[in-house]
């Protein structure tokens, strides 16, 4: 089960500790992927960060305006029960001033925010 969640994450692998496997990256369609196969699920989430519901719900508005969404987070390895979380998000192709709003909503109470022209970014402790 462990080593077919490392084959979703692939590259987005940024590190291993002994009771979790950190990645960087993951794009929508992986996260998507990792909820229909189970090792995790909509309301699952890391301390004060969005469930995955949430993520997978803004994924989903980005890509319909063709912004792109990514997501970084931690898959623990329990053998009896992965459970993935996320507590980042990048947004990149950012055109309007709309979604930069929305994303600020979306991400209210993160412990770290970064708004630019390249990027919008939010990170949970």
């Amino acid at each position: 089960m462990v080593q077919r969640i490392e084959e979703i994450l692939g590259n987005s692998i940024t590190e291993y500790t002994p009771n979790a496997v950190k990645f960087q990256g993951l794009s929508l369609s992986s996260l998507e992927q990792v909820l229909q196969e189970g090792y995790t699920t909509l309301d699952a989430n890391f301390n004060a960060a969005p469930s995955v519901g949430s993520f997978i719900e803004f994924g989903q508005r980005c890509q319909s305006i063709e912004v792109t969404a990514t997501f970084d987070g931690i898959a623990f390895n329990r053998t009896e029960n992965p459970n993935l979380v996320i507590d980042a998000i990048t947004v990149k192709g950012v055109k309007d001033l709309d979604l930069a709003g929305e994303f600020v909503k979306f991400v209210w109470g993160c412990d770290e925010l970064e708004i630019n022209s390249q990027q919008l970014y939010a990170w949970w402790d």
